[in-house]
């Protein structure tokens, strides 16, 4: 497949980019992939010295609008109170100094992440077979007390018609306990 802007390379990169919900999908050779998301390719993939921290802290540079608005704002750089690191530094580094910066660089952060993905709140696929805690209590519970539930929750909809059915599915329950007993 060709790439997507220049028309003559191979494509090698398949670049997705969300903003504001609407999202674009690129198939851009090594080139063009650069020029348009900072994105290095090649070499720098393939130093020893590339590490996680250094990718992520790489893609967060690309989103530091948030950081020169603080520093607009207070008059100086962003930094822990407690180990005394920049967040420049920690684009630089690629990790940081101490556990409190993530507290002192949330704000930059959180909103970086939102750039980046659309959201701040993971909202993906749950493992196959996954059940929640809640859902494990319940799946445990006695038929009675989940018709129980169900009910309340009907009667907090106004959903009355479906109330009765329940309220008479416990009644029919509890003679048949009393008449098991």
């Amino acid at each position: 497949m060709l790439c997507d802007k220049c028309k003559k390379n191979e494509a090698k990169v398949y670049y997705t980019e969300i903003v504001n919900g609407e999202k674009t999908e690129q198939h851009l050779c090594e080139e063009c992939a650069t020029e348009i998301t900072s994105f290095q390719m090649g070499a720098s993939l393939l130093n020893p010295e590339t590490s996680l921290g250094s990718l992520l802290s790489t893609i967060l540079g690309n989103y530091h609008g948030n950081l020169s608005q603080e520093k607009e704002r207070t008059g100086k750089e962003l930094h822990c109170d407690k180990c005394g690191m920049t967040y420049s530094e920690f684009l630089r580094v690629g990790r940081f100094g101490c556990d409190h910066c993530y507290d002192s660089f949330e704000n930059v952060l959180e909103q970086s992440i939102r750039n980046i993905q659309g959201s701040d709140a993971h909202t993906g696929k749950k493992p196959k077979d996954f059940e929640s805690k809640t859902e494990k209590i319940i799946k445990e519970m006695p038929e009675i007390d989940k018709l129980s539930i169900r009910l309340q929750d009907a009667i907090e909809k106004e959903e009355f018609e479906e109330a009765a059915k329940l309220r008479d599915q416990i009644r029919k329950l509890k003679k048949e306990e009393i008449n098991n007993a």
